[in-house]
């Protein structure tokens, strides 16, 4: 396990939370954001709608105070609200493609429905594991991913050297490889662009 600066797991936000919870809540969405935006688009494919779906579980954990007595695994928490919302913009997105295109009688084949349980744990698995990795190393990692930023535009972006990102993303790739099927761990590689 690399040890370059501390793991936060969802034990310390719920501590954090008790004493300070705008910090708590901050640091949640720190740690999270990015992970489940990233996860939420893998499932439905939309940028803009991704940002928001994970906005509003963002605002529901804040609104409902759902940190305040929470018991249980948080990451599994933040995942199944994202998969939830996101199961829920798909279907509601083919109701109204099927109003639509009843209204103009067009004809339209049904949606492949790509979250089957398997599928959906393992996507799950993939993004908590990303979101279980040191801050700097995970915000180099989804810069690489998420945003298929080279390594010299990440390291120019945060002001660090090109060998700093290399060994970041050294550490990131061997704690994925550690932690993720084989089979995980390779649909991972796929993502990060060659050429850095």
């Amino acid at each position: 396990m690399p040890n370059a600066c501390d793991m936060v797991n969802s034990g310390d936000i719920l501590l954090l939370y008790k004493r300070d919870e705008k910090g708590a809540l901050q640091k949640l969405f720190d740690v999270y954001y990015e992970p489940l935006l990233l996860y939420c688009y893998r499932l439905i494919r939309d940028t803009e709608s991704a940002e928001d779906i994970v906005q509003e579980c963002f605002v529901h954990v804040w609104s409902s105070r759902r940190l305040e007595n929470f018991e249980g695994e948080l990451d599994r928490f933040m995942f199944q609200a994202v998969k939830f919302r996101a199961i829920n913009y798909i279907r509601d997105k083919y109701r109204r493609d099927e109003l639509y295109n009843n209204a103009s009688g067009e004809k339209h084949d049904s949606p492949v429905f790509f979250l089957e349980e398997e599928t959906g744990k393992e996507i799950e698995l993939l993004y908590r594991t990303i979101s279980q990795l040191p801050d700097e190393c995970r915000k180099i990692f989804l810069m690489a991913c998420l945003d298929d930023m080279k390594y010299r535009e990440i390291a120019d972006v945060l002001s660090i050297s090109i060998n700093t990102v290399k060994t970041q993303m050294k550490i990131a790739l061997r704690f994925l490889r550690e932690h993720l099927t084989q089979d995980t761990f390779s649909s991972i590689l796929l993502f990060i662009s060659t050429g850095k």
